[in-house]
């Protein structure tokens, strides 16, 4: 059940929702063949600053644990904004930066106090770090920076949301090195609590992880990338594989993703995702995933077997509505590991609306 909220947080949640409907509807008006803003290209705009993503979104989540009672009944908010600073103007030389939801290092939502959780307001800067291309094939980052998991997602890898503070090598010469992408991480991850980057870079002197990681597009259906990972203490190896497999009739790409623990408590995990185009504005993916270890990955993917399906509705580019389900098919760690997880999720980007309407 819902717990009672103040009725202001409500309100906020609804005038979210309509936001949401209020700019699809407007893209959608646009879309069919109305009138579109005069263009401002923006070009002074874009000599000093590149954004790579801005967008909101809403997602209601229950989570049903294995004793079962509900620990979550909830609806969330999220803001997401990365970008850099170019000092000069073809971006050899930047500062990237990134703002957004959550209270820690592994979340990027807030609680709306609609339901479960109380009221979260804090848009936090997470990502703030150097970035060098002094000479084409390398690059060199040193700051706040987030996670290269490679082609494993955060089923496997790391949350999409987690961070470090430290520095990364990357030399893209597949002519010289085989390899598309070799990177060499080093720095210290941690303070879980504290997802500010000003509040972290206090450990830019310390180490407790350590990534060398390669990645190749062997040809255009097949890649594939592999890393050893050093994190307090614990090695850990990954792989993935991407195949596009166009010929098959139910999925479109299928992605094997793995891990191996090798030190302490060894063992493994891995995940098989596909993926399927409907049409231009629904797609599906689904698939099945083993964890075995507690680890700084997805929370939708705690420890054990899980069966997972999402759906993607986009009713125009910006606008995306995304029903997900993940449930556990076997025996669970414990009484209170989650069981069955439900969400749907609103976002509306709002750079690709700055694109198509030439504001940016």
């Amino acid at each position: 059940m819902l717990r009672a909220s103040p009725r202001i947080n409500m309100l906020k949640c609804a005038v979210l929702f309509a936001v949401l409907g209020g700019l699809a509807s407007i893209s959608a008006f646009a879309q069919n063949g109305k009138p579109s803003p005069t263009p401002q290209p923006g070009k002074e705009i874009h000599r000093w600053l590149d954004i790579d993503a801005l967008s909101i979104a809403t997602r209601y989540r229950c989570i049903e644990l294995a004793n079962g009672q509900t620990a979550t009944n909830q609806q969330q908010v999220q803001f997401n904004a990365r970008g850099r600073f170019k000092f000069d103007r073809k971006g050899k030389y930047s500062v990237a930066f990134g703002f957004g939801t959550g209270s820690n290092i592994t979340s990027g939502w807030n609680n709306t106090g609609v339901g479960t959780g109380d009221l979260m307001t804090n848009v936090f800067p997470k990502v703030l770090y150097f970035d060098a291309k002094p000479v084409k094939p390398i690059e060199v980052q040193f700051g706040g920076i987030g996670i290269n998991t490679g082609e494993n997602t955060e089923i496997t890898a790391y949350d999409n949301d987690v961070y470090l503070t430290g520095e990364r090598l990357i030399v893209r010469a597949p002519k010289k090195l085989y390899f598309d992408e070799i990177s060499l991480s080093n720095g210290y991850l941690g303070d879980i609590t504290r997802p500010s980057v000003f509040r972290r870079f206090k450990h830019l002197n310390k180490f407790n992880y350590h990534q060398f990681l390669v990645r190749k597009q062997v040809t255009r259906r097949v890649g594939f990338s592999a890393d050893y990972t050093f994190e307090a203490g614990i090695d850990m190896l990954r792989q993935a594989v991407k195949v596009k497999t166009p010929e098959l009739r139910f999925t479109d790409t299928l992605l094997f993703e793995n891990y191996q623990r090798i030190d302490p408590n060894a063992g493994y995990g891995f995940a098989i995702t596909g993926e399927k185009k409907i049409n231009n504005k629904f797609t599906l993916t689904g698939g099945f995933a083993k964890i075995s270890h507690v680890m700084l990955n997805a929370d939708r993917f705690q420890r054990g077997e899980r069966v997972y399906l999402a759906a993607f509705y986009k009713p125009v580019p910006e606008f995306t509505i995304a029903p997900v389900i993940v449930q556990s098919v076997g025996p669970l760690p414990t009484p209170i590991t989650p069981r069955t997880r439900f969400e749907v999720i609103m976002s509306y980007n709002i750079l690709e609306a700055f694109h198509r309407f030439k504001i940016y």
